[in-house]
């Protein structure tokens, strides 16, 4: 999930809330599919604006005739300390679940710096390195695994000045400090379009790749979505 939409906001913005959902129910002649899908990430600044907080969660399911073809969810915790205008700190607690996948558990927590690379009133840019120590449960294997890994990302947000399109992208490495050869990527891409003030049309891409799972071989998954999203912001006026 796009954790940069949230955050990616200017300096005189202490309260976000926002939330994506989407609903499908469709039915042939008994054959149905259901689809829900639900995303809310919320950022809280502090009054001198060094300290932020960040919690988000997404959950995504299709299921027909009792079978699911997705069902997966994830809650992520942060906290963010600035040190100068260009350096901050950051933590980050998270658990998440695919059951379709090898992996089908993950929970981990980092701590590292983040840099801000650009900063202007339309794009801004960060680069960010973390050491990570993750938990990964294999419902096939019925094992644990536990791993020390790099974590590192880039993410950028552009907002187009005229039509006041939202565009944000996040790219993370993750590999294994003992095995470079066995990384993680994710990539989640998010643009939102606007209607009025609150209410925005938006369409995500996310894709997750894993180099070697616990059987020993690679996996992705990747998900599009198009929906409704509402934004709720308290300005420091």
């Amino acid at each position: 999930m796009n954790i940069e939409s949230a955050r990616m906001q200017t300096d005189s913005v202490r309260f976000v809330l926002n939330n994506d959902f989407s609903f499908r129910y469709n039915d042939n002649d008994g054959n149905y599919i259901f689809e829900v899908s639900d995303a809310i990430y919320t950022q809280l600044k502090s009054k001198d604006f060094r300290k932020l907080y960040f919690f988000l969660g997404n959950l995504g399911l299709i299921r027909s005739k009792g079978e699911d073809f997705s069902n997966n969810w994830l809650l992520h915790l942060r906290f963010n300390y600035r040190l100068t205008q260009v350096i901050r700190i950051e933590t980050f607690v998270q658990s998440q679940s695919n059951k379709l996948l090898d992996v089908s558990g993950r929970h981990l927590i980092a701590a590292g710096l983040r840099f801000k690379a650009i900063s202007t009133e339309h794009i801004r840019m960060y680069l960010a390195n973390s050491y990570m120590y993750e938990v990964e449960i294999s419902d096939p294997l019925n094992q644990k695994f536990y791993n020390h890994r790099n974590n590192t990302y880039m993410s950028l947000s552009i907002v187009l000045p005229k039509s006041k399109i939202n565009i944000t992208n996040i790219l993370y490495y993750q590999p294994l400090y003992r095995d470079f050869s066995n990384y993680n990527i994710s990539e989640q891409f998010k643009i939102e379009v606007p209607l009025s003030e609150k209410i925005n049309v938006n369409s995500s891409f996310y894709y997750f790749f894993d180099s070697q799972t616990p059987i020993n071989r690679s996996q992705y998954t990747s998900t599009v979505y198009i929906g409704i999203g509402v934004n709720l912001d308290s300005s420091n006026k």
